[in-house]
């Protein structure tokens, strides 16, 4: 079968999902598609098949693509941001980055209205040219990390494409930049829970949801991952424990995953064991992002934490009054 579209990824292109390259590259093509050649497996990168739609690109990464169908939409192209109605908080922002406060029920990214187009309408408002100027040449206003939909949080977006790389490399290295989180767990098991947690993830294609597992599974699950967290329990009452969680690794739903195979899951997490059912939200928190040593332009912030001031105490209240 013969190459139809190809592409080799420059310097100012990489450090993005694939899957967010070839949406603005086939802007004009549904992503149903687009998720259809995948795994149909008319995809390649650099002549290998590829299925994991967030690989990081690297540059000179070759992108093959296997269909005669596909229309490449010309870059750059600028289109004034739609409005947004959602609102977020700002808690820190320099000339490089923006760290912001994402409220639970807000997705990061989604066909509704979500976080990502809050984010570039605000910084839009603040300076049209900037903005203009910006996404003209390749750059775009997107979160170098997520959180669930559910998840209540600190979020960081880089401003400029320098920020942008040493962001995405600092959060894949979490020496670099660490992130804390807080939750309020159930534990009618009265589980005792290690301070440390190393082990393997995969998704259960069947239900929709990822899978933790203290052993590598010999059976094929696709993707296994290793993921590790640290654990300490700040705050005990009856069922109910108030845990701080640093992540060692960032994978997709890692922390319910991994408190919901030691039987204490999230408050509110029906899809990984809760009792409980609350409107869009579960108790669990992007509680504090702490700066260690970034190359440049971001060294200025080493040593630097941001965190969600009081929540501990407000949890802790929770748990006491048992109010959910």
């Amino acid at each position: 079968m013969p190459t139809v579209i190809n592409f080799v990824i420059n310097s100012e292109e990489k450090d993005q999902t694939i899957i967010s390259f070839l949406k603005k590259r086939f802007k004009n093509t549904p992503l149903s598609l687009i998720y259809k050649l995948f795994r149909a497996k008319k995809i390649k990168l650099n002549e290998q098949d590829i299925r994991y739609y967030h690989h990081r690109l690297k540059e000179k990464d070759k992108i093959d693509i296997f269909d005669q169908s596909l229309k490449v939409a010309t870059l750059p192209i600028f289109q004034k941001p739609p409005v947004s109605t959602i609102k977020f908080e700002i808690i820190y922002e320099d000339d490089n980055l923006l760290i912001i406060l994402k409220n639970h029920g807000i997705p990061m990214r989604s066909l509704e209205d979500n976080l990502d187009k809050a984010v570039n309408y605000y910084l839009y408002k603040q300076d049209p040219q900037d903005y203009q100027q910006k996404i003209s040449s390749y750059f775009f206003y997107t979160a170098v990390h997520r959180l669930d939909k559910l998840t209540k949080g600190l979020v960081i977006y880089p401003k400029n494409n320098e920020a942008k790389k040493v962001l995405y490399n600092g959060i894949k290295d979490k020496q670099n930049i660490t992130k804390t989180y807080l939750a309020v767990c159930e534990n009618f098991h009265n589980v005792s829970l290690p301070s440390l947690v190393e082990g393997f993830i995969y998704k259960n294609e069947a239900k929709e949801k990822m899978v933790f597992s203290q052993k590598k599974p010999f059976e094929n699950h696709g993707e296994i991952k290793q993921c590790a967290m640290e654990i300490e329990i700040l705050y005990k009452k009856k069922n109910f424990n108030l845990l701080k969680i640093i992540l060692h690794t960032g994978r997709k739903h890692q922390i319910r995953a991994i408190l919901s195979f030691f039987k204490t899951p999230i408050v509110g997490d029906k899809k990984y064991g809760s009792h409980f059912l609350l409107n869009d939200k579960i108790y669990l928190f992007a509680y504090q992002l702490t700066f260690q040593k970034n190359a440049q332009p971001l060294n200025y912030l080493e040593g630097k934490s941001f965190v969600l001031e009081g929540l501990e105490g407000e949890l802790t209240n929770i748990i006491r009054k048992e109010n959910f």
